[in-house]
């Protein structure tokens, strides 16, 4: 056993990461881990898509079409909280594979509900298990990747969301290019196809988070997970790390003292008034965008005269350059700088749809205002995403850094659960 003097000589974890670099080992787990929010994006443009039908076939009222939506962000909420605890009781790498096994199972079940009340118990179990993959993989990605290229893999995380709706968009296509009839069930049925393929790449490919076995003492298993990421990325340095001076208390409480003791961090007087903020940030930045991907795919099939589905596409695409350019911002500027930016992009972009969507006498100025706006919402959402997100990545320490992010996304789901409800309301 080495002595402490030899010991202190060691790296930390977080250093051998650094000195491991970025490289395929990474890529391989932004895909596999990351998969999470690309059944998310698939998801979400689905069901809100096939809303106006589902209330046709179902003569569902106002409320209970938006509520078909709603629970789905009510359990994508509900699990986001949940998903500190059972990251920390259970392991970060088996939050994201229930997360899998949910979305593929429950999706399922959906197109065969025979009832409204079925399919919102379904769909809720959909959102639960999509709230529990999402934070867990935002702590996995924060803790084998180089500090210098955090943002780099928030940015490629939040394309995969981007992935996923380009998929929907492909299956609303081939189904009815004019959303106005579409068969719900298949499309569900389709859009559950990617989890259950991530599922069975995952189990075998994605390796537990080193920080995790570290935090329950699971030395040796750690310098496992750093040495198969030091060959595949090619990095000849030693992979043993100096150990925490007591071991961590989390692999003996049980799931009621896990959150609570998470609770104490992130709560706490250092960390309370940045939650809060991020919180606040994720409820903006959610509303505008969920509220407008529920709304897109019905307003589009009023506003263009035909192909709304090719738009949705197209949306989709316009995501990525909002993805890069968060990246570009937030590795050159301060945090709060790039926020600001992101902030009057959006409420710029929201006027111009506004002004486009009035367009009563088809004037091409008015068009270019509608299009303007509408990819600029979907550029400034992700620009959004990328930043607010990394910046809930690097406040909390990794014992409560998957709860901290759950309670982040949390407040984001909040609004998300809103935005259907308004738009019905209105």
């Amino acid at each position: 056993m080495a002595s402490p003097a030899n010991s202190q000589d060691k790296p930390t974890l977080g250093e051998v990461i650094d000195m491991i670099g970025m490289g395929p080992a990474q890529i391989r787990a932004g895909l596999l881990g990351g998969g999470v929010w690309m059944a998310d994006g698939a998801e979400l443009l689905l069901i809100g898509s096939v809303a106006d039908t589902l209330s046709r076939e179902w003569e569902l009222s106002r409320f209970l079409k938006g509520f078909v939506v709603t629970i789905v962000y009510t359990g994508l909420m509900v699990g986001n909280i949940a998903s500190g605890p059972v990251g920390v009781r259970f392991g970060r790498r088996e939050a994201v594979l229930t997360s899998y096994f949910c979305i593929f199972c429950f999706s399922i079940l959906s197109s065969t509900a025979s009832c409204i009340g079925f399919l919102l118990a379904w769909r809720f179990v959909v959102g639960f298990g999509i709230g529990v993959g999402q934070p867990a993989w935002m702590a996995i990605a924060s803790e084998i990747t180089p500090s210098r290229c955090r943002i780099l893999t928030a940015a490629i995380t939040q394309s995969l969301f981007s992935v996923g709706e380009i998929y929907a968009a492909f299956l609303l296509q081939i189904d009815d290019p004019s959303l106005k009839h579409l068969d719900w069930r298949r499309i569900i049925q389709m859009g559950a196809v990617p989890p259950l393929l991530l599922l069975c790449l995952s189990a075998p490919f994605l390796h537990q988070s080193p920080s995790y076995l570290q935090l329950k003492g699971r030395h040796a298993e750690a310098m496992l997970v750093l040495d198969s990421m030091r060959r595949d990325n090619g990095a000849e340095v030693s992979v043993d790390f100096r150990l925490p001076p007591q071991p961590s208390p989390a692999a003996s409480e049980n799931f009621l003292g896990v959150l609570q003791r998470q609770g104490q961090i992130i709560l706490g007087s250092k960390l309370l008034f940045p939650t809060f903020a991020v919180a606040f940030s994720c409820f903006i930045t959610n509303l505008s965008y969920f509220g407008s991907l529920y709304a897109f795919p019905q307003v589009l099939s009023d506003l263009v005269d035909k192909g709304a589905a090719k738009q949705l596409f197209l949306g989709a695409l316009w995501e990525m350059p909002g993805i890069v350019l968060g990246c570009f911002l937030g590795m050159l500027y301060p945090r709060i700088t790039s926020l600001k930016f992101y902030l009057t992009m959006l409420a710029t972009v929201l006027l111009l749809f506004i002004v486009g969507g009035n367009n009563r006498d088809r004037h091409w100025a008015f068009d270019v205002c509608l299009f303007t706006g509408y990819y600029g919402v979907k550029m400034a959402a992700q620009l959004g995403f990328v930043l607010v997100y990394q910046v809930a990545n690097e406040i909390y320490p990794a014992e409560a850094r998957t709860l901290g992010c759950g309670v982040c996304l949390a407040g984001g789901r909040l609004a998300a659960m809103l935005g259907p409800l308004f738009f019905e309301g209105f």
